[in-house]
């Protein structure tokens, strides 16, 4: 089935504004499966979520949770000019177990609204 153009144009744009919106609990899932390094935390949003992040989206974000203490940055100087490695914490993984939830919780009240007003 092909999409209108006009369609297609609203799905990217809610596929970024989720994306976005999110990218916090998105990027500490990804560290939840095993540690990784900036441009592999970008090509994975790309792959799975059809998205591009900017150095200047991820980098300061990722600063801003290692600040917090949700991730941690280890530099790896032994792989050609080096690269910053980030793990995820055990406040990093609270943090991820509470927004996922949180996240559950507003797609079942937003379903249970549709639901509600198909019945209507």
């Amino acid at each position: 089935m092909k999409l209108n153009p006009k369609r297609r144009e609203v799905e990217r744009e809610w596929r970024e504004r989720i994306v976005k919106n999110i990218l916090d609990l998105i990027i500490l899932k990804l560290l939840d499966e095993r540690p990784r390094w900036g441009y592999e935390l970008n090509i994975e949003v790309k792959d799975r979520f059809n998205v591009y992040l900017s150095a200047g989206t991820l980098y300061p974000l990722l600063h801003s949770l290692e600040d917090r203490g949700l991730v941690v940055g280890v530099w790896d100087a032994g792989k050609g000019k080096g690269r910053r490695t980030y793990k995820i914490t055990e406040l990093g993984r609270d943090f991820l177990e509470v927004g996922e939830s949180m996240l559950n919780m507003a797609a079942a009240n937003l379903r249970g609204a549709a639901l509600n007003e198909e019945e209507k």
